[in-house]
């Protein structure tokens, strides 16, 4: 009976480290974000034009990615950016819709504050 319970409290326990192995870590802005953004968000703090921004960290097609969600534009996904500061160009439906489909862990970078 003891054998039964030791072996069943290993198999719990493994499977606890496991699933604490799977959490993500929490964002830290100053670590996390990349010099080129830290640079961009530097300047829209001060821009009037830039109220009621919004900066999102995804995840797709194995890399981090940025968009920079802007109210007062007219397109929804204009600036989407890659690690290095690259702008990403969703120039086909197909593109577009595996990104919308495929993204993941979304996260807030910044947001303007009034």
């Amino acid at each position: 009976m003891i054998k039964i319970l030791f072996v069943a409290s290993l198999i719990i326990l493994s499977a606890i480290n496991c699933q604490e192995e799977n959490v993500n870590e929490p964002f830290n802005y100053e670590s996390d974000t990349p010099e080129w953004l830290m640079n961009k968000i530097d300047s829209m703090s001060v821009n009037r034009e830039y109220r009621g921004t919004k900066i999102f960290r995804y995840e797709w097609k194995n890399m981090f990615v940025y968009h920079i969600s802007i109210p007062i534009r007219s397109c929804a996904l204009c600036e989407l950016y890659d690690h290095y500061g690259n702008i990403i160009q969703l120039i086909n439906k197909a593109t577009l819709e595996d990104f919308l489909n495929n993204k993941r862990n979304e996260t807030l970078v910044w947001q303007w504050k009034d």
